[in-house]
């Protein structure tokens, strides 16, 4: 029987792809940790965060991360398996990041896509996007996030066509355990009795309930992204969201008020003119709405996100309209999230759009389908045909872009290395880069890791960290006003220098 045959997948065919997904998810994680081992700089925050866990001390652990249950998670690994916090992060995600791929399959056939040649279709961008390649090599709780929100969705999503208590329960406990790895979990927990209610295939009800719902939905969403604003920031008891959500809900208003007058005098002071102040408030909506777009296009990457409108465009939908309403307002909560983020931050991390990338991409399965179908090459003009395979290249281009990431860090392991021998009692070792203090066992150090290096050089100018043996600085290749810097302040003879063909380079002084 053909592989993409337009009729139902039965059981043993979707097993199958599974099992591919399964197979393809393995031999990546293995790939991205072979040509990139160096462990990140979230990943040195778990590794430390899970060693304050292992001594009982939440409250180190609190202090040291917000969000410790992937840390608490790695904590249990390393103890079952026997092996270090590093590789148990990293088999965690290796773990997270396959089963968001077997996930994404029975989603898409969740929302419709039931037949072979969809099932393909999906399995082969769970398979070949970068969403869910390029943080591979990472230690990251964003792919045990994306994990148990895909579940909550397929729950969603399952219960449109079977409305039963169980997958509604499913729904509420896989976005509880989606919060435990990012505040967005608790924002979607908070606001399931909306979602369940876009889950109905009829659209009727009274439109004063469906306004209440809204209202409370809302509220509760407001209580947690208050929170989440000040919380962090401003010392707030998180129980104070439950004791005094009002209160909660006002500090944060003028938090953002305030921080609001304050981007906008930068603007005014920095950017723009004598005779331009009255564009302040432009040029910052402007800014958020470029950050926005920007960080979803990288991440989604420029042809799939073309794929995605053009199907949309063209017509292609999913079977139910709750499905519509369904997939709808999960973007549209993703923006409003996001959103709020760039607003208040005036940044978003690159991987910060990836629950929102991996919701849209459902679309593609069936827009290649419409395409697969509508699309008669021969009959194509050429100047259509050169476009169709010049999008082509790049859509695999970006997929292989997720595969390629060759470490770039290589020197700041060496130097850690090095170090590790060097700086045998606590602090010992001043750095700029928790990697660096990560590899020389100094990162819990925490007071003589300053990632500014012009912090660090003041500091040593100061007489801060007397007792410090070795000073180590991370120093980007391009950055020739800051390398100044350092040789005019420690001297023109580091005691050693690290650096590969590529990447950063590290100089090691004695303490001055």
């Amino acid at each position: 029987m053909k592989l993409l045959a337009d009729q139902p997948a039965d059981s043993r065919f979707v097993t199958s792809v599974l099992a591919f997904c399964v197979f393809a998810g393995l031999l990546t994680s293995a790939w991205c940790l072979y040509i990139d081992d160096v462990i990140n700089n979230d990943g040195v925050v778990y590794v430390r965060t899970a060693d304050y866990l292992a001594t009982g001390d939440w409250t180190g652990a609190i202090a040291s991360h917000h969000w410790p249950f992937f840390s608490l998670l790695m904590l249990a690994l390393s103890k079952v398996l026997g092996i270090s916090y590093q590789w148990a992060g990293q088999l965690l995600n290796a773990g997270f990041f396959t089963a968001s791929a077997v996930l994404f399959v029975l989603v898409t056939r969740a929302f419709g896509g039931t037949s072979r040649r969809l099932t393909v279709f999906a399995a082969l961008v769970a398979v070949m996007h970068p969403a869910f390649n390029e943080y591979r090599a990472f230690i990251i709780r964003d792919a045990g996030y994306l994990t148990f929100f895909l579940l909550a969705v397929w729950y969603l999503a399952r219960s449109v066509t079977a409305p039963l208590l169980r997958y509604r329960i499913g729904v509420i406990v896989a976005f509880a355990i989606a919060s435990l790895f990012r505040i967005e979990g608790v924002v979607f927990l908070l606001s399931t009795p909306l979602l369940l209610s876009f889950t109905r295939r009829a659209s009727g009800g009274s439109p004063w309930s469906w306004l209440a719902l809204l209202v409370v939905s809302a509220g509760l969403l407001a209580v947690v992204l208050g929170w989440w604003l000040l919380a962090p920031t401003a010392g707030i008891d998180p129980l104070t969201a439950f004791r005094a959500p009002w209160d909660v809900v006002t500090d944060a208003w003028q938090h953002i008020s305030a921080s609001f007058v304050h981007k906008i005098a930068i603007l005014r002071q920095e950017f723009l003119g004598q005779y331009g102040n009255e564009y302040a408030w432009a040029l910052f909506i402007f800014s958020v709405l470029m950050i926005l777009v920007s960080a979803t296009f990288s991440q989604m990457t420029v042809p799939w996100a073309l794929l995605v409108f053009a199907g949309l465009l063209s017509g292609v939908r999913f079977p139910h309209k709750a499905l519509n309403r369904l997939w709808l307002s999960l973007l549209g909560m993703h923006l409003i999230i996001l959103l709020v983020f760039a607003i208040v931050k005036l940044f978003l991390a690159a991987r910060y759009p990836l629950a929102l990338s991996v919701t849209a991409l459902l679309v593609v399965p069936f827009a290649l389908e419409r395409a697969l179908v509508a699309i008669r090459w021969h009959q194509l003009k050429t100047p259509v045909q050169i476009s169709v395979v010049l999008l082509l290249l790049w859509g695999i281009g970006e997929c292989v872009s997720g595969l390629d990431n060759v470490t770039r860090a290589r020197a700041i392991k060496d130097s850690g290395v090095w170090l590790a021998g060097h700086t045998n009692t606590p602090g010992s070792l001043v750095s700029n880069d928790w990697r660096i203090a990560y590899y020389a066992g100094r990162y819990t150090d925490n007071d003589f890791i300053v990632e500014d290096v012009g912090k660090v050089l003041h500091g040593l100018r100061k007489g801060r960290w007397p007792d410090a043996d070795y000073v180590a600085l991370r120093l980007s290749r391009s950055a020739e006003k800051t390398q100044a810097w350092v040789l005019e302040a420690l001297g023109n003879a580091p005691e050693q220098i690290f650096e590969s063909d590529s990447g950063d380079r590290v100089l090691v002084y004695l303490r001055p």
